[in-house]
């Protein structure tokens, strides 16, 4: 015995309208996803510079240029450059987050890009830092370029300062964190740490900052860094981490007066002139 299974008309129009409203439902889906992925490509890249410019953008020909908010105030894009005039290249510049944000290494340039103290490798001087102060930066003259390392996907907003850093040589002690630029022409010294916590000694100078020392244990023990004028000293360190830096003394110049040349036919010292020896 065999049967045939005919769709009724409402079934047959049940059936349509299922397919109609899935076939819907999957395009606006398409379209959904479509916008999502084109969004997040937009915000990865952030506006910022070009990804051929990423570790390099001072050769970028067209650089995103930092919004002066007043204050010392700036905020931008990954890449963003801030065009500082009149500086004193004596007074070291503070540039410290704002509001959460978040900027790593800051590149110093000239006008147009131009490396003025050329790295390794020819690169621009780089600023990167630790400290929960933010970054102390040297310039070498009155008019720069600072370039911002930032997240791809994320604006930036900082702040610029000038605190004044006193002078330092002989040995120099304190219990937590410090600055100080160094009064000497040292590039060794003795540095002892005591007390819980840890110790982080980075030297700025206008060619980038140099991590020369850390521990998390007490010591002593020698250290050295690059010859340079001026050398700023940044010290981190915990709270309850005592710490002594010994900087030697310069030689001290002799006090003694070259012996007198004597000359010929001169009598000699303690000699009586005419005496028969």
């Amino acid at each position: 015995m065999s049967s045939n299974t005919t769709l009724s008309g409402a079934a047959r129009n049940r059936l349509f309208a299922f397919n109609g409203t899935a076939w819907i439902v999957g395009l606006v889906l398409i379209v959904i996803i479509a916008v999502a992925v084109l969004a997040n490509a937009v915000g990865d890249s952030g506006g910022g510079a070009s990804s051929d410019y990423g570790y390099e953008p001072w050769l970028n020909p067209d650089p995103p240029v930092a919004t002066d908010e007043g204050d010392g105030v700036y905020s931008g894009v990954d890449g963003s450059v801030i065009r500082l005039t009149g500086l004193d290249p004596d007074q070291p510049l503070l540039v410290t987050e704002l509001n959460d944000t978040y900027v790593g290494r800051v590149y110093v340039t000239g006008p147009g890009g131009e490396v003025l103290t050329p790295g390794e490798y020819g690169e621009a001087p780089e600023f990167d830092s630790y400290s929960s102060d933010g970054q102390l930066i040297l310039v070498p003259q009155a008019d720069v370029e600072l370039w911002i390392d930032g997240f791809s996907d994320e604006r930036w907003q900082l702040q610029i300062t000038e605190p004044e850093v006193e002078q330092r040589s002989g040995v120099v002690s304190g219990i937590g964190p410090a600055a100080f630029f160094l009064g000497s022409d040292a590039t060794t010294a003795r540095v002892s740490v005591r007390g819980d916590g840890y110790l982080d000694i980075e030297t700025v100078t206008v060619a980038g900052t140099t991590d020369i020392f850390s521990s998390s244990d007490a010591t002593d023990q020698s250290i050295a860094w690059a010859d340079a004028d001026p050398v700023l000293f940044r010290i981190e360190a915990g709270s309850d981490t005592a710490w002594s830096i010994d900087f030697p003394d310069a030689p001290a110049a002799s006090d003694q007066t070259p012996a007198a040349t004597p000359t010929e036919g001169a009598p000699t010292p303690g000699a009586t002139e005419g005496a028969t020896p």
